[in-house]
């Protein structure tokens, strides 16, 4: 009878321990799942998603625009050395461009 008492009063400690728990975990979700909540953790997470996008786009704006320069600045060079090759009298003897 002892053992069967025992083991009564193991599950019902071990019940209501899960119980509350339970009930505690129940208490925070919804408070942290209330519409006020939710619409702030929304527009927070908004917030640093435009911001990551903001960073993104002024940094690959930054390296198009190096890249443009750097494609003007090639191709003036090669229409200079197109005209110096054009320019040049016609009994010269031809040089191959560098490169």
């Amino acid at each position: 009878m002892l053992r069967r008492a025992r083991w009564f009063t193991v599950g019902v400690v071990a019940g209501a321990g899960t119980t509350m728990y339970s009930y505690v975990r129940w208490r925070e979700s919804r408070s942290r799942l209330a519409p006020d909540k939710v619409s702030e953790s929304v527009v927070t997470a908004a917030r640093a998603v435009g911001r990551r996008a903001r960073d993104t786009g002024e940094s690959l704006s930054g390296a198009v625009r190096d890249a443009l320069a750097e494609g003007r600045d090639a191709m003036a060079e090669a229409e200079a050395q197109i005209s110096a090759q054009l320019e040049r009298p016609s009994g010269a003897p031809r040089t191959r461009p560098d490169r």
